[in-house]
């Protein structure tokens, strides 16, 4: 029995969308600022959930050169020890990808590992816009912004 259409397509998209993310995440983490950057939209925004006061690098990014100009930093100041992605959910033009990171603060030496949740919207085969979470709170304590008693 022959597969319809529609299903071999579906199952083509979602096989080139899975290489895409793999292939966006190993950009970011090699350091490959114009590869991660050909993967969004020219007006693309980003967001990093988190409290401002306790990571600078929370906010709003709109942009394609915000967002390189935030992942420059981030890559300034921390080694990538090595990355994985654990989950990628994908419906329709919306992608959660759920990763994890191993990093070196340049600062201080300390090392940690970071669960991470992006959540992704695609539009036109271009990133529209990201919002990422991760535990900012664990990064604020390695970098000394907050101490524990």
């Amino acid at each position: 029995m022959a597969k319809p259409t529609a299903f071999a397509s579906e199952t083509t998209r979602r096989k080139a969308l899975l290489e895409a993310v793999h292939a966006l995440y190993d950009a970011r983490q090699a350091g490959d600022f114009d590869e991660y950057l050909s993967y969004f939209a020219p007006d693309a925004r980003m967001t990093v959930i988190g409290n401002p006061v306790l990571n600078p690098q929370s906010g709003l990014r709109v942009g394609r050169e915000s967002i390189d100009r935030y992942i420059r930093q981030v890559h300034d100041e921390n080694f990538y020890l090595g990355h994985g992605i654990d989950h990628i959910i994908a419906e329709g033009d919306h992608v959660v990808v759920r990763w994890h990171m191993d990093l070196r603060l340049a600062q201080n030496g300390r090392e940690a590992r970071f669960d991470a949740l992006d959540y992704l919207r695609i539009r036109d085969n271009r990133i529209v816009e990201v919002t990422q979470f991760y535990d900012t709170g664990t990064m604020a304590l390695l970098k000394g912004r907050i101490r524990i008693a």
